[in-house]
């Protein structure tokens, strides 16, 4: 048994979602990665920051549009600045503690005995195919086409908005060099990796829902009060380095259009809080893959130690109230008193238990690195003490 399980965690602790994927050989080729020496992400990080903002500022001073001409030079265009040198490592970087963290939850299954002997062999092929979902080809070419159509989206967009840039000096005109070298290196590397952790939280979905199909052994009084799987919840709190990432891109672009296109910021909020909810809906939305069996679990548990409780205290009832089983032990110092405590206590759990399995104090450290970014822009309408002091709440 120990043998077989010590097999299945070896396998599930090989399982990373962030080597590989995506862009994966590519960075091979360039000789970015080393398998012998895992990843790499910090040569990664620097590389595409180098490649996506040097040359953008290069051109831009041989064509004289970094700091003036234009109503938007690329010297004052903070989101660039926030694109290419802030969100583009982070989206990078976020592979080390998001694939470390992953693998614990993977090892933890089968640690915890949470998969049953049997089905082991079948958890072993889910780890196999989620392997082969995340280096398929297909999704890499799914993920470089969304990206290029995300570019021309944006910069589609751009064009009708009235203000001359860096990279396109007139409205409703083409590009120029600087511009091309942004719609067709620049932006499509940020979107790439945007389009990417999309992809693997595609696969992650996946792997979670067959492992949810799974006969596991999961129990109503666990103390973890989420039947034993609340150490999915802290898989989840990496993923706010994203948040952030992504939230500072858009408060930047917003800042970008009040200080240079006279936007007013209220007209931006119920966008902002969207954008913010599909990034939520997107890391967080695996979490309630469990939610049917948890529910499934709590009311059998229910029903189960309700029958216990029925059974037990009416034992208790006929032996030490009504008398009608008369005993020779004294009342004072027998266990049964304690056991009754013991099933009142093990229902109470089960009556708190969590049909996600997500703390609020996982959700709340996962989401909120996605507000900071937008503080200096809620300064401007809100105090900042009051700011503070709303954020504190949630925390507390």
């Amino acid at each position: 048994m120990e043998s077989v399980n010590s097999e299945g965690a070896e396998l599930s602790q090989s399982f990373t979602l962030t080597e590989g994927g995506p862009g994966a050989a590519f960075m091979k080729h360039l000789r970015l990665v080393h398998p012998e020496r895992g990843a790499g992400p910090g040569r990664i990080a620097l590389v595409l920051m180098a490649f996506s903002w040097v040359p953008l500022f290069v051109i831009c001073m041989a064509e004289g549009v970094a700091f003036g001409r234009v109503k938007i030079p690329f010297a004052y265009d903070i989101a660039a600045y926030t694109r290419f040198l802030v969100a583009v490592p982070i989206l990078v970087l976020a592979d080390i503690p998001v694939g470390v963290r992953l693998r614990q939850v993977m090892g933890h299954f089968v640690r915890a005995h949470l998969v049953r002997a049997e089905e082991l062999a079948r958890f072993e092929e889910i780890v196999l195919d989620a392997l082969r979902f995340r280096d398929s080809r297909a999704g890499e070419i799914i993920v470089v086409a969304m990206a290029y159509l995300a570019t021309y989206n944006a910069l589609s967009g751009l064009s009708v908005e009235g203000a001359g840039t860096w990279f396109r000096p007139e409205p409703g005109q083409g590009l120029i060099l600087v511009g091309y070298w942004y719609a067709l290196v620049a932006l499509p590397i940020f979107q790439f990796l945007i389009f990417r952790w999309i992809y693997r939280m595609a696969v992650w979905s996946r792997f979670l829902w067959r492992v949810s199909r799974l006969d596991l052994l999961l129990t109503p009084t666990h103390p973890d009060a989420t039947g034993g799987l609340a150490f999915l919840g802290k898989a989840l709190i990496p993923f706010g380095a994203i948040l952030f990432a992504l939230s500072a891109v858009v408060s930047s672009s917003i800042a970008g259009r009040v200080l240079f296109m006279g936007a007013k910021l209220q007209s931006y909020l119920w966008s902002y809080v969207t954008l913010f909810v599909i990034a939520l809906a997107v890391f967080a939305g695996p979490m309630l893959i469990f939610l049917p069996s948890l529910l499934a679990l709590k009311l059998q548990g229910l029903m189960e130690y309700g029958t216990l409780g029925s059974e037990y205290t009416q034992a208790f009832h006929r032996r030490w109230v009504g008398k009608t089983e008369p005993t020779e032990e004294p009342l004072l110092g027998t266990g049964d008193i304690q056991s009754l405590a013991d099933l009142g206590n093990s229902f109470q759990i089960i009556k708190n238990m969590n049909i996600l399995p997500v703390a609020l104090s996982d959700f709340v450290a996962f989401a909120l690195p996605g507000l900071i970014p937008a503080l200096p822009l809620a300064a401007t309408v809100m105090p900042l003490g009051e700011i503070v002091k709303s954020l504190l709440k949630l925390i507390a």
